[in-house]
This record gives structure tokens, sequence and C-alpha cells, in this order.
């Protein structure tokens, strides 16, 4: 398989609606339309006639209609030309569906499980969209250790004087990659920390699953209390795609979920979930801000000097040439014992959070595509 195999998020519902638009996916440059009745087509953003762009265009009952010379193409890439009804022309489709708010698309024809979200009981903070200039390993290298978040972060993460005392855990499989880390939340404002309702002292915990068709990543994020060890506070869910645009561009789009109802506390969730979704907004430009700034941008990890947090790093990028982009040379079962540094907690699943629910609640839905 290659990357535009697998069911990527590329486009939020809300932002199609009666005109066409054009996104990119791995080199691809794609026009999403929705015709009168409701119904989703992706096709190539090239008209095959004379080249002009198809999102360039405008949607007349099921047909995408070329602005250049008229010709008419449906969901299905069939075409129509006005000039010479007799010809039977063609677009390059691609396999289009909705769901969670957003636009997914695949390479037309090809089999590829669908990631499912599962969130019953958890509320939508927001879907939001940024782009990093850097490869999708490198941006997924960022968003896999914690290790950057005292100096990139403004409130999510560790103290910096304090994180040879953070705990972390990597487990591996075939399919997927486990990082698992918990220790001393850093210093809040005190309004932050009274809506989400975190004691003083508390501890951070900030798990994920990485899996790799397509590339993303699920974090589980609350707080322990001291004295206890159990929950305390409120809760985040982000799931996080990673769409790579070109060679040196991906798309992060991160689909956020809080545990808080919008009517709690008389309109205090509500409060809630829109200062959570400006937190998810600010970290990630802080993110691609860092990114921007790398003096070297190769994947490559020869090199490097990797520590502790940089576990997931080589893991992650044998996946992602295996699973995602169907390369020889992945790893084998002999890859999947867990990897724990200094005070790591022990006797879990090291596919489940330690001192909480089930991380990585994405899983492979063999109902879709």
């Amino acid at each position: 398989m290659g990357e535009i195999d697998h069911w990527h998020p590329v486009l939020r519902s809300d932002a199609l609606r009666t005109r066409p638009v054009g996104v990119r996916l791995a080199g691809h440059e794609i026009v999403l339309f929705r015709a009168e009745d409701g119904a989703l087509g992706a096709l190539e953003d090239r008209c095959p006639h004379r080249g002009m762009r198809l999102s360039l265009g405008r949607v007349e009952g099921a047909r995408l209609v070329c602005s250049y010379h008229g010709w008419r193409w449906s969901a299905e890439g069939r075409g129509e030309s006005p000039g010479t009804p007799a010809m039977r022309p063609c677009a390059r489709r691609y396999d289009v569906a909705e769901r969670h708010g957003m636009i997914w698309v695949k390479r037309a024809g090809v089999t590829a499980s669908f990631p499912y979200l599962e969130v019953d009981g958890w509320f939508e903070v927001g879907r939001l969209s940024h782009r990093a200039q850097a490869p999708l390993e490198v941006v997924l290298d960022n968003f896999t250790e914690v290790e950057h978040t005292p100096s990139t972060h403004l409130l999510l993460g560790y103290p910096a004087g304090r994180m040879a005392e953070v705990e972390t855990r990597v487990a591996m499989t075939d399919e997927a990659v486990h990082v698992h880390n918990e220790g001393p939340q850093r210093k809040l404002p005190r309004v932050i920390q009274a809506l989400f309702g975190i004691p003083d002292e508390a501890r951070f915990v900030d798990s994920w699953i990485t899996r790799f068709s397509p590339v993303h990543c699920v974090y589980d994020q609350y707080w322990l209390d001291p004295v206890t060890g159990e929950r305390a506070g409120d809760a985040l869910r982000i799931a996080v795609f990673f769409n790579p645009l070109g060679p040196e561009e991906t798309e992060i789009v991160s689909l956020a979920y809080a545990s808080v109802p919008p009517w709690r506390g008389l309109g205090l969730g509500a409060l809630h979930l829109r200062l959570t979704r400006a937190l998810v907004d600010v970290e990630v430009r802080r993110d691609c801000a860092v990114l921007a700034g790398l003096a070297d941008k190769q994947p490559g990890l020869v090199g490097r000097a990797l520590g502790r947090f940089d576990s997931a790093l080589v893991a992650s990028r044998r996946r992602i040439a295996r699973i995602y982009r169907g390369e020889m040379g992945g790893p084998g079962s002999g890859e999947g014992a867990p990897v724990s540094s200094r005070r790591a907690p022990s006797g879990s699943n090291p596919l489940r959070s330690v001192g909480g629910p089930p991380s990585g609640s994405f899983r492979a839905d063999r109902r879709g595509g």
C-alpha cells in the first residue's frame, strides 16, 4: 500500500457546501464537491479535457461543471462533453466518506480499514487543522515525545526542572506504538486549575497510541490526585492525524474531545470547551513554529543523540515504512516487548493506559472501506 491508500481526514464537513473545494494529500490534488442531494464526490483536481482545475468550477445537480469548457463530471468520474455528446470521457476518482464531522478520502478501489473513533460519553471540543513545514516523520517525532513540552507548550506538560521525575513507558506491537508518561503537572494559572478541577500538586498523565493506517495518535490526557492516586479533574481525548501534503509539508488534523458536558455549571461547561479548543489550537501552533525553525529536517535518525523520551522514534519509522508506505523490511513480532525507563510503572497491559482508562481509542472498523 501507499500513503494515498489509507483513509485520511482532509476537510471539515461544514467547509464543503455549494462550491467545490480543492485539497492536497500525498502529492495528489483532489477536488471535493457535494451534489445538490448531499452526495459527495472526489476527483482529480484536473479536467481531463484541457487541464483546468475542477475546483474552480461549479456544482449543478449531481455534476461538477468545469469552468473552462463546461464539461460535466459525475462523482463516479464519468464525463459529458457539451460539444461532443458521443464522447465518454473519464476522470480519476477517489473514495470519499463523511464521518466525525470530517470528509475523508483514499485511492479508489483499495481496501483499507477505517479508523473508528470511540467517543461515547465525550463532548466535542473542536476539529482543527494546522500545517507544519516539515516531513511526516519529523512532525510525528514532535508529537510522540514530551521532553519538548516545558519549552514549547504554554500549559500542557511538565515543569522543565522536574523532567527527570517524569516516568515514561514505551510498548510496541507490530501494528502500534504506545507511550505512557506520568509526572508532576507544571504550574497552571489558578483559573485554569479551577475550571478543569485540577488539585494542587496533581500528577499529569499524557498517554497515547500511534497507529499507522493512516498515521495518527490518540491521546488520553488527565490528572491524578497526589494523595490517592485516583483520577481527579477533567480529561481530554485528542485524535491527531498526520496528512503528508508533500515531501516537506504535513497537515495536522486534530479531533479534540473533553469529558465536560457543555451544560455543566450553568454554562461553565460551554466556556470550558471553548477554552480547551483555544488551548489545543495554541499548543499545536507553537509546535508548528518550532518545527519551522529546525535547521535539519531530514527524516533520518543516523547521528542523532537520542534520549530516553525518544524511544518511539525508531519504532514509528519502521511502521511508517512497512504499514503506511508498504515498503519491505519492517519489524517482525520480536519487537513487541515493552521498553521501560527509570521510574516507569509496571504490571500493566502494554497497550492500555497505566493508572487510567484504555488509551488509543481509535480501532480498525472492519465495516469501513
